[in-house]
This record gives structure tokens, C-alpha cells and sequence, in this order.
């Protein structure tokens, strides 16, 4: 590179340098003349927050005087209405979400199918006890029939000739339609 090139390089760049130190300078005397117009913004600004504090200590206060016997009287009212009703459900909420073991009283649901079925099964076998019983009675009655005799009472035929007694059983214990 030449003689002449280099000093065209080195102008250049002084002149760039200078362009910057300018814009630097500039920069510098914007800030140190906005620097007693921001001091005097925050001299108003704490001013004003002072005089806004005066004006709204003693309304603040007037509010908390007022405000203070109605807060009162409405945790009254709410202790003795809401509060149980809340705190019976927080309770239940809590036992509802409890991971804890349950306690004596608190039992596990149980399957009441095999209840039914037990309860069921023991009612039919009564009531196929209680038919028995009444069936074998109804039949001893036949052959003990007062003032007839035993073949007119409980034969197929004697039950036909005689006025029917409703029962319509025969000596196999077969029950056969009356005749009409």
C-alpha cells in the first residue's frame, strides 16, 4: 500500500473519530442540561405526593372511622349464621378428602348383595315350611272328618259326591280344579 493511501485511510478514520466524539458531546450536553429540569421534576413530584398525602390522610381516616363498626357487625352476623354452616361443610370436606385410615366409626362400603340373596333364601325356605305345614293339616282334617266316613271324605269319589269344601285335594295330595 502507498504513501498516499495510507494517509487517506488514516484521515478517514480521524474524521469518523471525530464525527462520534461529536455525537458524544452532544449527547453529554443534552443530559447535563436535562439534569436540573429532572431535579426540579422530582422536587414538584415529591411536592405534589406530600400535598396528596395531606388531602387524603384525613379522608382515609373519616373512611375507617365509618367503615370500621359496619366490618364489625357484618363478622357478627357472620359468626352466628354462616360460620357454622361453613365450618360443618370445611369439616365434612376435610373427612371427605382425608387419606388417613378411617376410623371405628367410619366403616368401608360393603357389597349388600349377598345380604339379599341370604334375606331371600331364608324367607323362601319359610314360606315352603309354612305350605308344608298347612298342606299336612289341611289333609290330616280330611281323614278326621267328624260324622263321615273316612272313604266318603277323602276319596276322589266322595269328594265329588259330597258338597266341596274348597280344598280340591285327593288322597296323593294332587290338587284337582272343584267341580262346578
Amino acid at each position: 500500500m502507498s504513501v498516499l493511501s495510507r494517509e487517506r485511510v488514516a484521515k478517514a478514520e480521524a474524521a469518523e473519530t471525530r464525527e462520534r466524539m461529536q455525537q458524544l458531546a452532544w449527547a453529554t450536553a443534552l443530559v447535563r442540561a436535562a439534569a436540573p429540569r429532572a431535579k426540579t421534576a422530582g422536587m414538584a413530584a415529591r411536592d405534589g405526593v406530600r400535598s396528596a398525602a395531606q388531602w387524603t390522610g384525613p379522608r382515609i381516616n373519616q373512611a375507617r372511622v365509618w367503615t370500621a363498626p359496619r366490618i364489625e357487625q357484618s363478622g357478627l352476623a357472620i359468626k352466628d349464621t354462616i360460620a357454622p354452616k361453613v365450618c360443618e361443610t370445611l369439616m365434612a370436606a376435610a373427612r371427605y378428602v382425608d387419606v388417613a385410615a378411617p376410623g371405628p366409626e367410619v366403616t368401608a362400603p360393603r357389597r349388600r348383595w349377598p345380604q339379599i340373596v341370604a334375606g331371600t333364601s331364608v324367607l323362601v325356605a319359610v314360606g315352603a315350611a309354612a305350605a308344608v305345614v298347612l298342606r299336612r293339616r289341611k289333609n290330616d282334617r280330611a281323614y278326621e272328618a267328624p260324622g263321615k266316613p273316612a272313604e266318603e271324605a277323602t276319596g276322589p269319589q266322595g269328594a265329588q259326591n259330597s258338597q266341596p269344601d274348597g280344598s280340591g285335594a285327593d288322597d296323593n295330595g294332587i290338587r284337582q280344579s272343584p267341580v262346578t
